[in-house]
């Protein structure tokens, strides 16, 4: 964990990246800050050495931002309305998928109902021809 980076967000949108060193013993510190570090004292806490660097975002010209900002949001409302598109195409489709499974419920019952009369009718001719077969025998 000797070189790590923290990112800090900054009040225009941006981030701002601290690389942070540890400083092992008081004399890196004092080697590495010459003349401004001198007035602090060195504590367990202070063993950091913060270099702050400016993000891209923070260099360019606000209005380049703003901009930039109007484009993004031009692009995610964009997106959205493909978005929305495309579920009112999938509920018109699942719409024609349930008047299909309609059609297709009243044409099996339709069948049900019929092979139901024929069952019927063919137990109606089996009991003929038995009753015929028995009148034959008498």
């Amino acid at each position: 964990m000797d070189n790590y980076e923290v990112n800090v967000l900054t009040r225009k949108g941006g981030w701002k990246k601290l690389p942070q060193e540890v400083v092992t013993n008081k004399e890196e510190f004092n080697s590495n800050n010459s003349d401004q570090d001198e007035k602090l004292k060195f504590k367990n806490s202070d063993n950091l050495n913060i270099n702050v660097t400016e993000d891209a975002l923070d260099s360019h010209h606000p209005e380049d931002f703003n901009n930039n900002l109007f484009k993004n949001f031009t692009e995610v409302s964009s997106i959205i309305k493909k978005l929305k598109a495309v579920e009112n195409e999938k509920n018109i489709l699942i719409n024609e998928l349930n008047e299909l499974m309609k059609d297709f419920e009243v044409r099996k019952n339709n069948l049900d109902k019929k092979l139901t009369n024929i069952q019927q009718e063919k137990e109606m001719y089996d009991k003929a021809i038995s009753l015929i077969t028995s009148l034959k025998n008498v």
